[in-house]
């Protein structure tokens, strides 16, 4: 069983035979629950933006509260961050130990692959009974299951980000097996990715696309916040969160008016800095105990990863059922779009409790013999959402 890390510094501990089991109460604070619930916000982004466009693609004239939505995918940046810091901050006591490979590579796969294998299973079946002109060749539906980059759009909508995250996963590994090789993969890939900002890699190769792209960046920054937050606190949490808020909000304002390109690096660097101060600033008003999650942001945040698989497929049912139903008009594009959103949360929220929990326990007890977690953050989920 993975041992819960702590996020405070520890005090001293006394002899193991007077060494009581950590309270509930104790394993619930150490659940980084302002990291959940900024999870949640951004699937909440990122599904405001797809059901906008939803709205705006397929009702002629409609415009969503003044497109202020668009800058929605930006929620993919933080998600990266996050990823970043979640994963360098959880295993940083197994890096340079090649006996933990194991149970990383263990929690990873169970947490990434069951729950998408069955989302694109369910896609394919769509694909197949409804659109079968459409369906993919056996290398495309190869290269989908094993999440492997290529030039073609994701059959899963969204399943793009999952790519960067396994590359991320398989340069952590490295650094398990060897500090000083994932050191220097680490540094090689920095420069790839800085070479990228000047070149157009990915016209050469997919996986050379993937590995240069400005989305790397952000895995840096939660890298860096995972250094900082394992050694020092961070002075004036609340005026740093303030400043972050502001200027993720501020990012997306200058996007949505024409003076940022969104899917640009200036874009990267603009919101993966705010998501950098946002992520420092939650962490170190939780473990000083200033900071309540409602309970609602948290259970939102740790169904995200349901939500970003699952939205799609339930705002476009929704949206097919509307329009059979009635005949759409711009009129109707905020409550279409409340809708959508609405529909897309919570098939999201009821897939992670009724199929994506239930599969990983099990996954993880019939196939690799796990025992029951107890809230443990190196479970954490990926954190990928996207367009």
């Amino acid at each position: 069983m993975a041992v819960e890390p702590q996020l405070s510094i520890p005090a001293a501990r006394p002899p193991p035979a007077l060494e009581q089991p950590p309270t509930v109460s104790a394993v619930r604070k150490a659940r980084l629950e302002g990291v959940e619930a900024g999870r949640g916000v951004a699937a909440l982004l990122v599904v405001l933006y797809h059901a906008a466009l939803h709205v705006e693609g397929d009702v002629p004239g409609s415009t969503v509260l003044w497109g202020l939505p668009h800058f929605g995918h930006a929620g993919v940046d933080f998600f990266f961050v996050l990823s970043g810091f979640i994963i360098s901050f959880v295993h940083r006591t197994d890096l340079g130990r090649p006996d933990r490979l194991g149970h990383y590579l263990e929690r990873r796969f169970t947490r990434v692959f069951p729950f998408y294998w069955l989302v694109l299973g369910f896609s394919l079946l769509d694909t197949g009974l409804l659109h079968r002109a459409q369906f993919p060749g056996l290398r495309e539906v190869f290269s989908n299951l094993l999440l492997l980059p290529q030039t073609k759009d994701q059959i899963v909508g969204g399943a793009w980000t999952l790519v960067y995250e396994l590359m991320f996963y398989l340069v952590f590994a490295i650094a398990i097996c060897s500090r000083r090789i994932g050191a220097a993969v680490v540094c090689a890939w920095a420069v790839l990715v800085a070479a990228g900002l000047f070149l157009n890699p990915a016209s050469e190769s997919a996986a050379l696309g993937v590995a240069t792209s400005p989305f790397c960046l952000e895995f840096f920054l939660g890298i860096g916040a995972a250094a900082v937050l394992s050694r020092r606190t961070v002075p004036f949490s609340g005026f740093v969160l303030t400043i972050g808020l502001a200027g993720f909000a501020l990012a997306g304002v200058c996007e949505v008016s024409g003076r940022l390109y969104g899917f640009g690096a200036t874009a990267r660097l603009a919101y993966g800095t705010c998501a950098l101060l946002i992520i420092l600033a939650l962490v170190e008003r939780e473990r000083s105990g200033r900071l309540t999650v409602p309970r609602f942001m948290a259970v939102l945040g740790r169904a995200s990863y349901s939500v970003y698989l699952v939205h799609l497929i339930a705002i476009g049912i929704t949206f097919k059922f509307l329009s059979m139903a009635a005949s759409l008009t711009p009129s109707w594009s905020f409550p279409i779009w409340v809708l959508l959103c609405a529909m897309g949360l919570t098939a999201g929220v009821l897939a992670s409790v009724w199929v994506e929990q239930p599969v990983i326990r099990y996954v993880r007890t019939h196939f690799f013999g796990a025992r029951t977690k107890t809230g443990s953050q190196a479970d954490a989920k990926p954190t990928h959402l996207g367009r």
